[in-house]
């Protein structure tokens, strides 16, 4: 499994992404290369996808540094013998603390285990997370995407990818806020990869700059070199 994605202009996928959907072309031309680096250890990435739920990504970070002082090393076996109250004196809720616990639990008794997750398909591997307390379709898809570098997951329920889809092929307002349904097919066997330009325009301020995709390439190129 390798530790990283890095996408260029040069991959062959990215080539056949850009033909698919020409406007996704301009949004990566105007993106540029894009390196994400996976999360190696699958305990691990599920635990702080729990804490981090519903959080900021500050509130999240400030919070994982803690929890990660609490046992230096990070084995399902030490976290469960973590107190609860200096769970909660972390900053983690007694719920998120449940979840942890059944993580570990289930880890433990080998209820699920993380040695057969390339053998499973991307729907069993969803069924096969969500089998844990706290872990719902939009964390395991992230695990799919962050962990295991899935190249074609695509989450539905994650809103901020709906609102840049939207941008991006400037859609009419829909009454079920579907607008992945309406484009994504164009990027498959590659969504994840598209995902990863979506929240690029999303940190990058484009999708929420009132601007077009044509506006943004347009600034762009009136940078000085």
């Amino acid at each position: 499994m390798t530790n990283s994605i890095h996408l260029t202009m040069q991959d062959e996928a990215i080539h056949k992404l850009c033909q698919a959907d020409p406007r996704m072309g301009m949004l990566i031309q105007l993106v540029g290369d894009v390196s994400v680096q996976l999360w190696s250890d699958p305990f691990h990435s599920l635990a702080m996808s729990i804490i981090g739920q519903q959080l900021s990504a500050k509130a999240a970070n400030t919070i994982k540094s803690r929890v990660k002082l609490l046992a230096p090393e990070f084995t399902p076996e030490l976290v469960r013998q973590i107190d609860v109250e200096l769970f909660r004196q972390a900053g983690v809720s007694y719920a998120k603390i449940s979840y942890i616990h059944d993580l570990c639990d289930k880890i433990i008794a080998e209820d699920v285990s993380f040695a057969a997750l390339d053998e499973l398909d991307q729907d069993e591997l969803v069924k096969h997370l969500t089998r844990i307390k706290g872990i719902g379709k939009w964390t395991a898809e992230m695990f799919l995407i962050f962990s295991l570098g899935k190249p074609d997951v695509l989450s539905l329920g994650d809103a901020g990818l709906q609102r840049a889809a939207r941008w991006l092929h400037e859609l009419e307002e829909l009454k079920d806020g579907n607008y992945l349904g309406q484009v994504s097919p164009l990027w498959s066997p590659y969504r994840s990869y598209a995902s990863l330009y979506l929240w690029e325009a999303i940190d990058l301020g484009f999708v929420d700059s009132g601007l077009t995709l044509e506006q943004c390439v347009e600034n762009k190129t009136q940078e000085p070199s």
